[in-house]
């Protein structure tokens, strides 16, 4: 579970920028009963603000230190245009593992990784479980461990260099210790990314269809309820098989042995696949019937919904955070507004799942039908100078009866555009701007 993130000489962040889930009710390091983690953490986090303002940024870095912690040697020097080399970026994370509190920090330079470490709160009170120092890219690599850091250290270690992270190292490790720990900030698992492109959502479509295949006796059910959840007119999905043909097979199998300057022969039977698998949907007609649609023919919205709300729904089996860039675009708000509250349902969300995203949906913000964020679930970015700041709508005065979509399109609370048509009138004459036509 993710408690804060803060930022600094990250890109468009020039100074710290923090973010946080923690609800103002802990006043402490850890809950006191009968407070646990989940009452005292908020379920999401959306960052709104206008065009180029750094809204994505934050989501970034959070996804570029779970890289690094699942990849080894992962570049975390992501510097503000206008630092001094010598600045480091840094990354500052507070999160829950286990039911533990953990805080991590890590300092990046060009060359490599400066500084790392990681404490535990296992009663509250801060204890070291490592860190390590360099303070340059000859320089010998420095390591403090704790007394309560079990496992073969030593041996991770030895396989450090100046471009891992430790927790990285020690999580390929299979280090006893610390691979659960990293576990829960690590990209891939802890922190589940959602990408927006055409490519990303094709992605998460073989991901769902591979969850159909491997778990029969859940996903299909589950895929479908989505589908009737959001009204989209599709009464069921299944994935399809088809064989492919002999003559097919033998072309690629001959492609693949000319391209490994292979005889055919060499190529294992087992090599390719002998059958085509895809989703094919049934929509229900006007009159009753039922016709059905391959992945191809459905909307961009329909693929958008599934990609989304299916990744949320293993995010909530699992306790994990979901980030979504946009996770608006192509969604009906009330989609949109559908794929929050599954988080902030206690009777759906039983692991503390979380879900960090950005948006343009304004009608997030307002009061009708309902209210769907609290004050402090609301963060802002905006662009002063140079330089993105990220800041609360829990830092404003804000009642329970207010519209805040109003006061933030009236520019109360700033991170909207100042759209301005004066330059637009002062420098384009539509009528020469298209040539005319013959």
């Amino acid at each position: 579970m993710l408690l804060d993130v803060t930022v600094s000489n990250f890109r468009c962040f020039a100074d710290e920028a923090p973010l946080s889930f923690v609800a103002p009710s802990l006043r402490t390091q850890t809950p006191r009963p009968p407070q646990t983690w989940i009452t005292s953490t908020y379920r999401a986090a959306a960052v709104l603000g206008a065009n180029a303002s750094g809204k994505s940024t934050i989501l970034d870095a959070l996804q570029v230190l779970g890289a690094a912690v699942a990849t080894p040697g992962t570049l975390l020097y992501h510097p503000h245009a206008m630092a001094s080399a010598d600045r480091p970026t840094t990354y500052d994370v507070n999160f829950t593992a286990d039911n533990t509190r953990y805080h991590y920090v890590v300092e990046a330079l060009p060359w490599g990784i400066r500084s790392e470490t990681l404490r535990s709160y296992p009663k509250g009170t801060s204890r070291l479980m490592f860190s390590r120092e360099q303070s340059g890219p000859e320089a010998t690599v420095t390591v403090k461990t704790g007394p309560s850091l079990k496992g073969p250290t030593a041996e991770v270690k030895r396989l450090l260099t100046s471009t891992d992270l430790m927790l990285a190292v020690a999580a390929r490790y299979n280090h006893s210790t610390l691979r659960p720990i990293a576990r829960s900030i690590r990209f891939g698992a802890g922190i589940v990314g959602v990408n927006r492109s055409e490519q990303g959502r094709d992605a998460w479509m073989q991901w769902v269809m591979s969850r159909m295949i491997e778990d029969p006796q859940h996903w299909p059910g589950i895929v479908r309820a989505l589908t009737q959840m959001a009204d989209l007119g599709i009464t069921d999905v299944e994935v399809r098989e088809r064989e492919i043909p002999p003559e097919l097979l033998a072309r690629l199998r001959a492609l693949l042995a000319a391209d490994a300057e292979d005889a055919p022969s060499q190529i294992p039977e087992d090599a390719l696949p002998t059958v085509m698998r895809s989703l094919v949907f049934t929509h229900a007609a006007q009159d009753g019937s039922a016709f059905e649609l391959g992945v191809g023919s459905q909307s961009t919205g329909t693929m958008t919904w599934l990609a989304t709300a299916a990744p949320a729904v293993a995010a909530l089996a699992r306790g994990d955070l979901l980030v979504v860039d946009e996770l608006d675009a192509s969604l009906h708000p009330a989609l949109t507004a559908a794929v929050i509250e599954m988080f902030k349902s206690p009777e759906l969300n039983t692991t503390g799942a979380q879900i960090l995203f950005s948006t343009h949906d304004t009608t997030l913000l307002g009061n009708s039908p309902k209210k769907i964020l609290d004050p402090g679930e609301v963060w802002f970015c905006e662009k002063r100078g140079a330089s993105s700041e990220l800041f609360s709508l829990d830092d404003f005065d804000s009642r329970p009866g207010n519209n805040e979509q109003k006061r933030y399109l009236a520019g109360r609370f700033g991170a909207i555009p100042d759209v301005d048509f004066s330059e637009v009138l002062a420098s384009i004459d539509l009528s020469s701007a298209l040539p005319r036509e013959a």
